[in-house]
């Protein structure tokens, strides 16, 4: 599949954006804001790991597809990062020093992990983000949730991931990365992932006092057990752990060409928001 470089603009008017825009839910709109938090940092780490295997990469369209990959993470990393200024804006005071606690994390990671390990770690969280993504291209009600002022940066990002994914994992094989190494960093980048996404929610959520009103916490739960998330998702998640896994057993071609067509075809959503490169 073609990884183009989209020079998406996702322009958020603090005016047009209400402060709880997902559901209209604080503890959903907190949640998904420590997510997005995570994204700047993450997808830097993400890049860095690719890159430090390109010049080893012999295979010319695998050469071309690290190169739409590290363009698409930039692009994502880049409005991201605006949003999140938005979401700080909006009284999540605590943003920078959460996102000044990760990048000392990562940079933790960068002096005591492997080259290698840090790839495994990139194939790894890119199998979460493309399970998270296909989910939102599928299913209608989870995009209805997010207001209309932020979906398409949403949108957009899940078609993104959803077009690379594979990408991160075909560089780690390529380059003779084995079954051992990514299986068991599978499990702790687990783990550390859910843990500073919990720490950063927690932050997040004290702001807005919802930390210690677990009734104000159902919405995440209700989310999940709609139309069986929760089982896709670890059904999914484990399928990660099959010796012969790859992230194309899952054909979503159809599903890409789909959403391709309507964020970008000629009257597509996002189209006017394209800038030249």
């Amino acid at each position: 599949m073609d990884i183009p470089r989209r020079n998406v603009d996702v322009p958020f008017d603090p005016a047009q954006v209400p402060q709880d825009w997902c559901q209209a839910n604080p503890f959903l709109t907190t949640h998904l804001a420590a997510l997005s938090l995570l994204f700047p940092e993450g997808e830097r780490f993400f890049v860095d790991s690719v890159k430090r295997y390109r010049d080893r990469i012999t295979d010319p369209r695998l050469r071309e597809e690290v190169a739409g990959f590290i363009g698409q993470e930039a692009m994502h990393g880049r409005e991201h990062r605006a949003f999140n200024e938005l979401c700080e804006a909006q009284g999540l005071r605590s943003a920078p020093r959460r996102e000044a606690g990760l990048r000392r994390l990562l940079g933790l990671v960068r002096k005591v992990v492997p080259a290698r390990g840090q790839l495994a770690a990139t194939c790894a969280l890119e199998h979460f983000t493309a399970i998270l993504a296909e989910l939102l291209l599928r299913d209608g009600s989870m995009r209805d949730d997010l207001d209309p002022s932020v979906r398409p940066l949403w949108v957009w990002h899940a078609l993104e991931e959803s077009e690379h994914k594979a990408v991160a994992f075909d560089v780690y094989r390529h380059t003779g990365g084995g079954y051992l190494v990514r299986s068991s960093v599978m499990v702790l980048t687990t783990i550390i992932f859910f843990a500073e996404l919990a720490w950063v929610h927690a932050s997040f959520a004290r702001e807005r006092g919802l930390l210690w009103k677990p009734w104000k916490w159902r919405g995440l739960m209700r989310l999940w057990l709609r139309k069986g998330h929760a089982w896709q998702t670890l059904a999914a998640y484990f399928a990660y752990f099959k010796p012969g896994f790859h992230p194309n057993d899952r054909d979503t071609d159809a599903l890409l060409a789909v959403w391709r067509d309507r964020l970008f075809g000629e009257t597509g959503e996002l189209r006017g928001r394209l800038r030249a490169a």
